[in-house]
């Protein structure tokens, strides 16, 4: 029988670390945006720039991540980007001014631009030397999974209770998965005598599969363009499906019922795709996971014909298409730079990525605006993912040319 890893364990801690960060911080919290709207007589516009606030922190924070965590370490680091969560979640529980509810969105993104993808990916190769895709695909894996789990039980709180009653609640989830961060992180395995999960000799191939790609400089700016387009995949993409859905013709419930099973195919989806990085290949597993992604993009675009079976067939495409778009990054930057490096790329990857989604932001709206209808926004992602999907292909063929040439 097999000892258990510490690895795992780590692994573990940074899973919970981004259910908070990047989860309760972010995904589940449009749960409760409708609340703060309803109940403070505030604007659309001004509830809405609480997020948009919190992105404005979120890119701060996340480009000084690096040097925080040099100065804090990444077992005090991640468990005090958990305390800034419960913070957040404190002052907006005893907001009562609209500037009350922007300092509390903006300890939000300073939550998530600490406990981003950065410090789970440098632990994960850290920890591993083999599974690493499969670990980093369960990191990332828990913003999907406090979707699944907390969203349910924030609106039932805030119906049965009160708004101020949930974010305390959330501030208490907080506190406790900060404890259990902390319990579970540990900087490198060398520091606990171990050794990283798997085998050297693992590593070493991985390694030799993918040493000789080292983009040009033009090739990088490609990708960080790329990256930014994926971001606007993923971000206004799934922001605006259930009203893409509802403008089609189909019932709320059936929308929210295509939302919710596109929840659970992300989550999924960020788990199988790190796994198939490690059985397959990034290559192979891009390509695969970008025809899903493409395939439920064109489902998207069709939905106005009013299926059911295609909106079904979008909303599970497009959820296990988008972890391209999310833990691929974190691949990515592993497999075209050098370890000392990979904090940097994953930044810069995450910046785009953010930017992506916050620039973008407004063009679904837009498009409705101008044609009635938001699929030519889909039409607009679709290209994007084709586009950014070819650019990171041609990267990874340039560096089979590159070996085979020296061979």
């Amino acid at each position: 029988m097999k000892r258990f890893h510490r690895a795992w364990a780590v692994c573990l801690g940074c899973m919970l670390m981004l259910l908070v960060s990047g989860g309760l911080c972010i995904n589940v919290f449009s749960v409760t945006q409708s609340y703060i709207l309803a109940q403070n007589g505030f604007t659309n516009t001004q509830t809405s720039m609480i997020t948009t606030v919190r992105s404005i922190a979120y890119l701060l924070f996340l480009s000084i991540a690096p040097a925080f965590f040099r100065k804090t370490g990444y077992r005090w680091g991640l468990t005090l980007a958990v305390i800034l969560a419960a913070v957040s979640f404190v002052v907006f529980a005893l907001a009562k001014s609209l500037a009350a509810y922007y300092l509390a969105g903006a300890i939000a993104g300073m939550s998530y631009g600490f406990g981003s993808m950065i410090p789970a990916t440098i632990l994960m190769m850290r920890w591993f030397c083999s599974h690493r895709g499969m670990a980093i695909g369960f990191c990332a894996a828990g913003t999907g999974v406090s979707a699944v789990v907390f969203s349910p039980i924030l609106s039932r709180i805030i119906e049965q209770y009160s708004l101020r009653t949930c974010f305390f609640f959330e501030s208490g989830v907080s506190v406790l998965t900060a404890a259990l961060v902390f319990l579970l992180v540990r900087e490198s395995p060398e520091d606990c005598g171990l050794s990283p999960f798997g085998t050297k000799m693992e590593a070493a191939q991985k390694a030799q599969s993918v040493s000789d790609i080292r983009p040009t400089h033009l090739r990088w700016m490609l990708l960080y363009g790329s990256v930014v387009l994926l971001g606007a995949i993923a971000g206004p993409g799934f922001a605006h499906m259930m009203i893409l859905f509802a403008s089609s013709g189909f019932s709320g419930t059936q929308a929210a019922f295509a939302v919710s099973i596109f929840g659970l195919a992300l989550m999924l989806g960020k788990f199988f795709y790190g796994a198939a990085c490690d059985k397959l290949g990034s290559s192979r597993s891009n390509q695969l996971f970008g025809a899903c992604l493409l395939a439920g993009l064109a489902c998207c675009v069709l939905a106005g014909l009013g299926s059911v079976p295609v909106m079904l067939a979008a909303a599970v495409l497009y959820g296990l298409g988008v972890p391209l778009c999310t833990v691929g990054l974190s691949v990515w930057a592993a497999d075209f730079t050098e370890s000392d490096q990979l904090d940097k790329a994953v930044q810069r990857f995450q910046l785009c990525y953010a930017i992506g989604a916050l620039v973008f932001s407004f063009m679904p709206g837009a498009f409705a605006d101008l044609t009635g209808s938001y699929a030519p926004a889909y039409i607009v992602f679709f290209l994007f993912g084709a586009f950014s999907l070819f650019v990171v292909q041609l990267t990874y063929r340039q560096g089979r040319r590159a070996e085979t040439a020296t061979r």
